[in-house]
């Protein structure tokens, strides 16, 4: 069998190499065109809404519903020992609301790998309250911490009926709402450990059902002002 001259060898080499670099640019750049419109839905559903994108290259938009600031982000949760990676939507109400001086973080199905979850910023276990999920990690500060959380369990309970929804946060600031967004497909992260979320787009009444259980919490933490002011 002829050999094949080292020169011919190096002419292919040289080549390849960019045609390799450029396929992986065009790839990386529809990547990140795929994923800067993944919440594009929400320009339709919040008012006044503002877009940018986030260092982890994933979009945020920020807006207005029912006359309260929101905040709609995704976290990217590709941590290597989990089974897949996750995309979680975050729904954020930004509001100083009355009468609130202590956080409760309910967090469901804890990995101890959950960077982004408000529990591992606050010092004091709390007991779930019945009705709650058998997994689930529920943390506060403050004084008032335990008699926050108990205002908002019947609540809380009933949107965890959501097998979707990761954690619920109530803080001075506001309430934050977490939710499975989609999950990685199972052969670009088993093969090339990376991280592609195939098909994921944010549909318009999965927004909406988040912006209302927010809205749900904060009508639950009001209505019982209202009472106790009464």
């Amino acid at each position: 069998m002829p050999q094949v001259p080292p020169e011919f060898v190096y002419l292919i080499i040289a080549t390849a190499i960019p045609l390799l670099v450029w396929m992986a640019l065009r790839d990386a750049r529809a990547a990140a065109a795929a994923r800067h419109c993944l919440l594009d839905t929400g320009l339709n559903i919040l008012e006044a809404p503002r877009l940018s994108i986030e260092p982890s290259g994933f979009p945020k938009i920020e807006g207005t519903a029912e006359g309260r600031a929101f905040r709609v982000a995704l976290i990217p949760d590709t941590l290597t020992f989990r089974r897949l990676p996750q995309l979680w939507l975050d729904v954020t109400l930004r509001r100083d609301l009355p009468g609130i001086r202590d956080s409760v973080a309910i967090l469901v199905r804890p990995s101890g790998g959950d960077y982004y979850s408000m529990t591992d910023r606050l010092r004091d276990y709390l007991l779930p309250p019945a009705g709650f999920p058998d997994s689930c990690l529920v943390k506060g500060q403050g004084p008032g911490a335990r008699a926050l959380l108990n205002r908002i369990a019947p609540c809380a309970a009933r949107l965890l009926l959501d097998s979707k929804i990761k954690e619920i946060d109530v803080s001075p600031r506001g309430i934050r709402v977490i939710r499975q967004f989609a999950q990685g497909a199972r052969g670009s992260h088993l093969i090339l450990r990376q991280s592609v979320f195939e098909g994921a787009l944010l549909q318009a009444d999965e927004l909406e059902d988040m912006i209302n259980a927010a809205l749900q919490v904060e009508n639950t933490l009001t209505e019982l002002n209202l009472v106790s002011a009464a």
